[in-house]
C-alpha cells in the first residue's frame, strides 16, 4: 500500500477524523481487505490504533500486490447489502452510521450520492464509486481536481 493508500483507508475507518481507529472498526477494514491471510496474521488490538501504529502493522503484513481499486470495490461489495449492484442513499447512509459515521444529516448523504451519480438514476455503480474514490485520492495528493 502505498502512503495515500494508507491514508485513505485510514480516514475511511475514522470518519469522524478522531485520529484512532476502533478495534471493531480495524477488525471490519481487515475483512474488507478480503485477504485471509492477513486476517489470520494480524493480531487485533485491545486499545485504539493511531496513524502510526495502523501503518506500522499493514505495512508488516500487507503483500501490497492488491490495487486501491480493488480494496474500493470490496468496500463497494459491503456496503451493496442488497446485492443490486448499485448503492443506494439508504445503503450509504447504513455504511457510513455502521463505521461510526453519525454527523451526516440525510441531506448530506443525498448530496454524496447525487455527486457521484452521474447516470441520474439515483444509485451509485461501482464504475461512479470507483471514479469518486478516484477523485477523493487525487484530493488528497494535492492534485488540482475538476
Amino acid at each position: 500500500m502505498s502512503e495515500i493508500e494508507f491514508k485513505e483507508a485510514f480516514a475511511l475507518f475514522d470518519p469522524t477524523n478522531s485520529g484512532v481507529i476502533q478495534p471493531q472498526a480495524f477488525a471490519e477494514f481487515l475483512a474488507t481487505l478480503g485477504d485471509e491471510e492477513l486476517t489470520r496474521k494480524v493480531k487485533i488490538p485491545t486499545q485504539p490504533l493511531d496513524y502510526k501504529a495502523f501503518v506500522a502493522i499493514m505495512s508488516k503484513n500487507h503483500r501490497g500486490a492488491e490495487t486501491s481499486d480493488d480494496a474500493y470495490g470490496r468496500l463497494f461489495q459491503s456496503i451493496n447489502k442488497d446485492g443490486s449492484g448499485n448503492v443506494s442513499s439508504a445503503e450509504l447512509r447504513a455504511a457510513l452510521i455502521h463505521f461510526g459515521n453519525n454527523s451526516l444529516s440525510e441531506a448530506d448523504v443525498d448530496e454524496i450520492v447525487h455527486e457521484a451519480d452521474v447516470s441520474g438514476d439515483g444509485r451509485i455503480t461501482l464504475e461512479e464509486f470507483l471514479k469518486i474514490m478516484q477523485k477523493s485520492e487525487k484530493k488528497l495528493r494535492g492534485e488540482h481536481v475538476l
